[in-house]
């Protein structure tokens, strides 16, 4: 656990250190393209009508979207991966961002990240779905992000704390095209961006 402490400590200290010196410009995100979209394939199947809350959240979606249309939700189509701004994500991969053999951070195709009340945070993928141009993730968010050494690149979240009360359901075009790397120790996972950078709640 030591080793795998100082190879994260070691690879934000490098990321950190080329965002101020500008080696590396953090840029904005792509515009959406049509790239952001929940991906047909043979586990492909239709929503089933299980879930209460997340039914509920579908047929307020359609319906602001087709001038109060009702849709029934059965018509939904559950996906298992993702793409957004050409970022391939994959919904219900374990939340295991180590690799015991080269204690390196891994990455999680099942994590997202996205700003929401001026911060960033973080969410775990269950499902995909999509009904015509809607495409939406069906998440489960994670505690709100610490920032132990007051900059965005060093995140820490807490799993004693509860997760922020945000809607279980978000649209593909509010995720950020960010693959996130992980790493557990104890009651804490470090994340890590593959791109870009956390926006910080304003103090």
């Amino acid at each position: 656990m030591a080793k795998q402490r100082k190879h994260c400590e070691a690879s934000i200290a490098r990321v950190y250190s080329e965002y101020l010196r500008a080696a590396k410009p953090v840029h904005s995100p792509p515009p959406i393209t049509l790239d952001t979209r929940c991906m047909d394939s043979k586990t492909s199947k239709p929503y089933v009508d299980t879930n209460a809350c997340v039914s509920g959240f579908l047929t307020r979606l359609t319906s602001r979207e087709y001038n109060g249309v009702e849709v029934d939700v059965g018509l939904w189509t559950v996906h298992k991966r993702a793409q957004i701004c050409r970022v391939e994500f994959t919904s219900g991969r374990r939340m295991t961002g180590v690799k015991r053999l080269n204690e390196k951070m891994l990455r999680c195709g099942s994590v997202i990240t996205l700003v929401r009340g001026c911060r960033s945070l973080y969410a775990w993928v269950i499902r995909f779905l999509s009904f015509d141009r809607i495409h939406v993730a069906h998440v489960r968010w994670l505690p709100e992000p610490e920032y132990p050494t007051g900059t965005p690149v060093l995140v820490r979240l807490n799993t004693g704390r509860p997760p922020p009360p945000e809607p279980c359901i978000v649209p593909l075009v509010d995720i950020e095209p960010s693959p996130v790397a992980m790493l557990h120790e104890g009651t804490y996972i470090y994340m890590m961006r593959m791109s870009g950078i956390n926006t910080m709640p304003p103090e």
